[in-house]
């Protein structure tokens, strides 16, 4: 995986791109994501931005390595969400392909739609909509993500952490979006009033005496993915815990 790819995975959670620059799950907090089904995705109230994570990226990366284009038994990915995506003939850019592969799943709503009731029934699920649904899971904010050339093609997946698609809930809240911290009710969350999206809280990387040399690489790139909303003790936190690694 490449730094670049990981920030587009990333961008593309949380970017939709049209005329203007538009976060992704910021539209579909502002009920601003076509859906066939009533027109529009109803407003989340309190959708939470996308950050990286390296722990989830290595389950993926496994996965990924192995070529197969099903999805993964749950013991295999830790019980973490999965998406995936394929494309054909190989791809060389990986940032090409991790944007094709995020639009291809949100892609879904505009496709098959989701009832405003916003609930993932079977019937909803059996739209061929979990792509997306998974992608617009409320809770499931942290993401690693996987490309890899296989014998004929390109494979793409993100694993997500908390898991989404849980059948009889709620994709996301239904509600105004955030306006103060507190109307995220999360522990350390604040509320990004103009992305309409609540920002995970300082959340630092577990302390690591010993980094394997070909993690040092993702660490890395997942604290400067972080420092963009993190306050100046996170970056501390953060690059400690990356440099001990002897």
């Amino acid at each position: 995986m490449t730094d670049e790819a990981r920030q587009k995975f990333v961008d593309k959670h949380n970017e939709y791109r049209s005329n203007d620059r538009v976060l992704l799950r910021s539209i579909i907090a502002k009920g601003q994501a076509k859906d066939p089904i009533g027109g529009f995705a109803p407003k989340a109230a309190r959708m939470m931005k996308v950050i990286y994570d390296c722990d989830v990226e290595q389950t993926m990366m496994e996965w990924a390595k192995k070529c197969h284009t099903w999805q993964a038994p749950s013991s295999a990915r830790k019980g973490y969400g999965q998406n995936r995506f394929s494309i054909k003939p190989i791809e060389p850019n990986k940032t090409i392909v991790a944007e094709k592969a995020v639009d291809n799943w949100f892609s879904q709503l505009a496709q098959h739609g989701v009832p405003q009731e916003n609930k993932l029934t079977l019937q909803v699920f059996d739209r061929g909509v979990w792509y997306y649904t998974q992608l617009a899971w409320q809770w499931s904010y942290k993401i690693g993500c996987a490309v890899v050339d296989c014998k004929t093609f390109t494979y793409a997946g993100c694993e997500y952490n908390p898991s989404g698609n849980f059948l009889g809930s709620m994709i996301y809240e239904i509600g105004e979006p955030c306006k103060t911290n507190a109307d995220c009710k999360c522990e350390g969350c604040g509320c990004s009033h103009e992305e309409a999206l609540c920002v995970p809280g300082v959340i630092p990387v577990k302390p690591q005496y010993w980094v394997p040399p070909e993690k040092i690489g993702c660490y890395f790139s997942q604290c400067a993915l972080h420092l963009s909303f993190r306050p100046p003790l996170f970056t501390f936190q953060c690059h400690t815990a990356i440099l001990i690694t002897g």
